[in-house]
């Protein structure tokens, strides 16, 4: 039997959490012990933040104020230096100097930046340099792709400020800070959807209306207006670590996550194995700490089952024996 497990990461006993790196490392060795017949391939694919590029195996060069890691034909690119977060100018300065190292590539070199759902460190539209239009010209030569883990539009009810005041509604001060970060970028946006309009069937769309473009405090929206396409990041990191392909041949689709909530079914892992297994037939299962989601949602999710596990790596261990024991009984 072979399964694919993609993984995200998983709670410590105290502080802190093991990698995604680790967690791939832990299920796939607790799993053989357990099944010694099963083919078991983990895939660490992470939160989708900017430091995605760590789990892929290519060669890495600087670049700007970044590393990009080739990935096929793809560069992926990560902060300079170990930083967990975008600093948007120098996001920007590796930007352009990968625009003018490909300027004559045909087709154009795609150019992938991790954002997740991390505010960068300084303003977003610091991207944008001397101006949108300049920006959008300086990078044309790249087919700039942002990978973001949240799929909430710019703007509005469902918008990043929606996200600030989720939870805290009662809180004046915090309703005070959405409101002025809602008027902000709707004044922002006047001006940036006119030059970044998205052409459609019926007409030009506000790139500020789109999924996804309030993610990462502003940056994917910052990042679309000067022509990046926005998609989210685990499909993305699923093919690019090869889970997609090993899916092909497998019984069984596992995504490992720290938490298993409302929210994890729209993004992450737990979406991107279901997608994977849908599109072959297969079972899909979930294995977190903790489970919020009724039986219902999960299989109108395309998840066959939810499995829960203590923290750290021995609750890990316990909980990936079980599931093994469920799912891949010794003949």
């Amino acid at each position: 039997m072979q399964i694919v497990v993609l993984t995200e990461s998983w709670p410590n006993d105290g502080a802190g959490a093991m990698t995604a790196l680790q967690t791939a490392d832990a299920v796939a060795a607790t799993w053989i012990a357990a099944a010694a017949d099963a083919s078991v391939q983990c895939f660490a694919i992470g939160d989708g933040g900017a430091r995605s590029g760590e789990y892929l195996t290519g060669r890495r060069v600087p670049v700007g104020g970044a590393e990009a890691i080739e990935a096929g034909r793809s560069l992926v690119l990560a902060p300079a230096g170990g930083e967990k977060r975008w600093e948007p100018h120098a996001l920007a300065t590796a930007l352009l100097g990968l625009a003018a190292e490909h300027a004559g590539s045909r087709p154009a070199r795609t150019v992938i930046v991790p954002v997740g759902d991390a505010p960068p460190a300084g303003d977003a539209t610091d991207l944008w340099l001397g101006g949108i239009a300049q920006m959008r010209a300086g990078v044309a030569a790249l087919d700039v792709v942002a990978a973001v883990s949240s799929q909430r539009p710019l703007l509005g009810f469902h918008g990043m400020s929606a996200a600030l005041r989720d939870g805290r509604e009662v809180d004046e001060a915090i309703g005070l800070a959405a409101q002025a970060q809602e008027d902000r970028w709707a004044a922002i946006a006047r001006d940036a959807d006119d030059v970044a309009s998205v052409p459609s069937l019926l007409g030009s769309s506000r790139l500020s209306d789109l999924p996804g473009t309030g993610a990462a405090g502003g940056l994917a929206y910052a990042l679309g207006a000067i022509g990046a396409r926005i998609v989210p990041s685990a499909p993305l990191m699923a093919t690019l670590t090869g889970a997609d392909e090993a899916a092909a041949t497998a019984d069984l689709v596992v995504a490992v996550v720290p938490g298993l909530e409302p929210r994890s079914l729209d993004d992450g892992a737990v979406p991107a194995a279901a997608s994977l297994a849908g599109r072959r037939g297969l079972p899909a299962i979930v294995l977190a700490p903790e489970s919020r989601i009724g039986r219902r949602d999960l299989m109108n999710a395309g998840l066959a089952a939810a499995h829960e596990g203590g923290s750290g790596a021995d609750g890990l261990a316990a909980a990936v024996r079980r599931v093994a024991q469920t799912w891949t009984p010794r003949r």
